[in-house]
């Protein structure tokens, strides 16, 4: 926790169907007393994926769904830029990560759009490889797989899992909506480091990203998931979920590359293993001699870790309240290697070398910007002359505004808003008002008659078209 700068972290350690342990360390708040107990709910980020791939998985068991349908046979209105890939994409090509679509972060991230919207706006979105042609995580299917759950039930997907899973496992504790989450007394409070500083961040609002990424439990809760999932579906002698759901859900759909972000990661944590898959919901790889089933978990402020060795028995989950830190993942793999007699390994020092490296090519490229800053390269038109609305199909508006001699720019998520910075020429540098988020850099193009034409945020690679103003367009 030191390593990692976590202020808080709960941990809880199932075997043979017993909780073995349970508890909390550390506080809630850097500056408060509250301590993290068994109780305290975390952000559980992307380990809500396998609650939606189980929900999928009832709903093919019941004959509801199939699992090898095209998603437009449950979802008529889901469109994507390839028709082909529009008219094949299967329920589990989405629950796999195999749509040839890669994950468009930015796009809802950037702006307060509606789970309708979002999958709405896929349709704009250009593909990155052919379908099942390629392993590429893409947190947007797993909103679309479900809107499924949704169409076919004609239950919302939060009340869905919370009928299925929260209620027969004993989940009380766990949410998935936010207004419950910000009002329970017993709540981890995010943090990340801000100018060498860590401090408490604001929660990030999941609600609209639901299957995604936004159940909100507690160790002792997830203890409970773990033992039904590790005990053929059964928790309690009561049947929560079919062995055949199971199955699938830890069966490898689609290789995930070594050479891949999360192919190093994995790599780092169990150097090891032979083989890497994503199953439905779930990591799949092998880890001294045992099936090993995983997943991770990053929200703003939050990390976790949910590993299992299901021929054991054996299963953990790591709850942490500090952004972007891997501890929960150090701690899952040190007491997997303990249960499995395995010898002892820094797992906890290797992955802290790869944050550091990664550290490091970031301070690069911010020297190199730095090179790139040229206070006496002025901007080639008046300041009020960038300002106006601008659009791209995908990511939807920017909106640039003059006033009081600063341009300032605003996506639909008022955490995306920044004052530009004058950088080099037309290029403007966008301190966020999230300071979590650091500073973008947004350059605008002019056309041949010298006028501001789009402009396009480093990193993102897709322009955004200026949106004439009504006056203009008369003409």
């Amino acid at each position: 926790m030191a390593q990692w700068k976590v202020p808080g972290l709960a941990v809880a350690i199932v075997k043979d169907g017993k909780v073995v342990l349970a508890r909390g360390y550390g506080v809630r708040e850097l500056g408060k007393p509250a301590k993290v107990d068994a109780d305290t709910l975390f952000g559980i980020a992307s380990n809500t994926k396998a609650f939606t791939a189980a929900a999928l998985g009832t709903l093919a068991q019941s004959g509801k769904i199939k699992l090898d349908s095209p998603v437009i046979d449950y979802l008529p209105q889901f469109r994507l830029k390839n028709t082909y890939i529009t008219t094949h994409l299967t329920v589990r090509d989405a629950l796999s990560h195999r749509s040839g679509y890669c994950d468009p972060t930015m796009m809802w991230i950037v702006n307060d759009f509606t789970s309708t919207q979002i999958i709405h706006q896929l349709r704009y979105q250009t593909q990155n490889y052919g379908l099942r042609a390629h392993f590429c995580y893409n947190n947007t299917m797993y909103l679309v797989a479900g809107e499924i759950v949704s169409a076919v039930t004609g239950t919302s997907w939060n009340d869905y899992v919370r009928t299925h899973f929260f209620e027969p496992l004993d989940m009380s504790r766990t949410t998935s909506r936010m207004t419950r989450y910000e009002h329970d007394r017993d709540t981890a409070v995010p943090h990340g480091e801000i100018d060498g500083k860590v401090v408490p961040v604001s929660r990030m609002d999941t609600d609209s990203m639901a299957p995604v990424g936004g159940i909100k439990s507690s160790v002792a809760d997830m203890s409970h998931w773990l033992i039904m999932l590790l005990a053929d579906g059964k928790y309690r002698g009561r049947a929560v979920l079919d062995p055949a759901i199971l199955e699938a859900m830890e069966t490898p759909q689609t290789i995930i590359p070594a050479d891949g972000e999360i192919g190093v990661w994995a790599h780092t944590q169990t150097p090891s293993s032979q083989f890497l898959d994503y199953g439905l919901g779930f990591f799949v790889q092998n880890y001294a001699g045992h099936k090993f089933v995983w997943h991770a978990g990053d929200i703003d402020g939050m990390a976790s870790a949910v590993g299992m060795i299901p021929d054991e028995h054996l299963g953990i989950v790591a709850l942490s309240n500090m952004n972007q830190n891997r501890a929960p993942e150090a701690v899952m793999m040190h007491v997997l290697a303990a249960y499995l007699g395995q010898p002892p390994r820094d797992v906890n020092g290797a992955l802290l070398a790869m944050k550091k490296k990664e550290e490091a090519a970031g301070k690069k490229a911010e020297a190199k910007l730095a090179t790139a800053h040229d206070p006496a390269a002025k901007p080639s038109l008046p300041l009020e002359d960038y300002a106006g609305t601008y659009h791209n199909d995908f990511y939807g508006n920017v909106t640039v505004t003059f006033d009081k001699g600063s341009l300032r720019l605003a996506f639909g998520n008022p955490d995306f808003s920044a004052t530009l910075v004058p950088w080099n020429h037309d290029t403007f540098q966008a301190p966020w008002k999230d300071r979590l988020f650091g500073k973008g850099y947004i350059t605008f193009d002019l056309d041949a008659l010298g006028d501001v034409a789009d402009l396009k945020l480093a990193g993102v690679g897709e322009r955004f078209g200026r949106v004439p103003p009504k006056s203009d367009s008369k003409k």
